[in-house]
C-alpha cells in the first residue's frame, strides 16, 4: 500500500540579518501525516498512536482549533473542504513519550502533485496559536515549488515588532520537503527560516532510526532552544525587547488571557 504520509530526516535552519547577522542549523526529524492514513499507520507501526498514547503520539486536539475533532474537520473551518481528488498533508512533530513543542505546523491541500493550499499553523511560547490562511499561491515554472505572502498578524519573536509581511515557501515532492517562511520590511528580507528534510515510509524501524535514536532533533528540543537562542540574542546580541501585544486577528485561535471556549483542549 502507497501512502501518502512520510517520516523527513534533515535540517532546521534560521537566519537573522538584521540589526545583527544571526544563524543557527540543527539536524531535524519532522513527520507529514495524511489524516486519512492515521488509522492504518496506528494498526501497522506499534509505536505510533493516533488520539492514545504511544512512544510517539499524534492528538487532533493539539492543532488548529484545539478541539477533539479531526484535524481534517478543523482545517475545513479555514480553507475549503477536501473534495475526492484532494488529500491533505500535515506537517508536523508528533508528541514524543506525551511532550511537543512545534513552533509551526504547515497543512497542505493536496491535488496529485499539486499543492492547491495551505495553512502555517503557529505558536508562540507565550500560550498563544494564530493560523495563515494561504489560498493564493503562485507556482514558479517546471518547478514544484509554490508561494504566498500574508501580512505578519502575530506575535512570535520578543525581538521582533509586529510590522512586515511574511513569504511562504512550500517545495512538495513525495520524498523532498523543503518548507520556508521569510520575514520581508519595506522589501527587505530581515528573517529567514526553513526546514527540509528527505522522506522515509512511517514504519516502526524508521520510527526508531529517525526518531526515537535522534530524540532532540525532534520537537522534544524545540523549547529549550528556543530559550538557548533567546539568551543569546539578548545577553550577547544586545537586540530590544517587544513586550506581548495582546492578539488582534481573528485568526488568533488561542489567546492565553481568554478563557477557552467549550471543547477546547490544549
Amino acid at each position: 500500500m502507497q501512502l501518502n504520509s512520510k517520516i523527513f530526516r534533515g535540517e532546521v535552519t534560521h537566519q537573522r540579518m538584521t540589526p545583527h547577522a544571526h544563524a543557527f542549523k540543527y539536524p531535524h526529524t519532522f513527520f507529514a501525516f495524511d489524516p486519512d492514513e492515521l488509522t492504518h499507520l496506528q494498526e501497522t507501526c506499534s509505536l505510533l498512536g493516533h488520539n492514545t498514547f504511544r512512544p510517539l503520539t499524534l492528538n487532533d486536539h493539539d492543532y488548529l482549533l484545539g478541539s477533539k475533532h479531526p484535524i481534517k474537520e478543523q482545517l475545513n473551518e479555514f480553507i475549503a473542504a477536501e473534495t475526492p481528488e484532494q488529500y491533505t498533508l500535515t506537517v508536523t512533530s508528533p508528541r514524543y513519550l506525551g511532550y511537543a513543542f512545534n513552533p509551526v505546523n504547515f497543512h497542505l491541500r493536496m491535488q496529485g502533485n499539486e499543492l492547491m493550499s495551505a495553512v502555517a499553523e503557529v505558536n508562540n511560547t507565550f500560550g498563544d496559536r494564530h493560523v495563515y490562511p494561504l489560498t493564493t499561491l503562485k507556482k514558479a515554472s517546471q518547478s514544484q515549488t509554490w508561494s504566498a505572502r500574508s501580512p505578519k498578524e502575530f506575535h512570535v519573536s520578543p525581538f521582533n515588532d509586529m510590522s512586515g509581511e511574511y513569504e511562504f515557501t512550500f517545495h512538495v515532492e513525495p520524498d523532498n520537503l523543503f518548507l520556508g517562511v521569510d520575514l520581508y520590511r519595506e522589501g527587505t528580507c530581515v528573517i529567514k527560516t526553513w526546514i527540509r528534510g528527505k522522506g522515509h515510509p512511517i514504519t516502526n524501524r524508521d520510527i526508531l532510526r529517525y526518531a526515537l535514536l535522534h530524540p532532540f532533533d525532534t520537537a522534544l528540543n524545540s523549547f529549550p532552544r528556543i530559550l538557548w537562542q533567546a539568551a543569546i540574542l539578548y545577553y550577547k546580541k544586545k537586540l530590544k525587547v517587544y513586550q506581548r501585544p495582546s492578539p488582534h486577528s481573528t485568526n488568533t485561535l488561542i489567546d492565553r488571557d481568554q478563557p477557552k471556549e467549550d471543547g477546547m483542549v490544549i
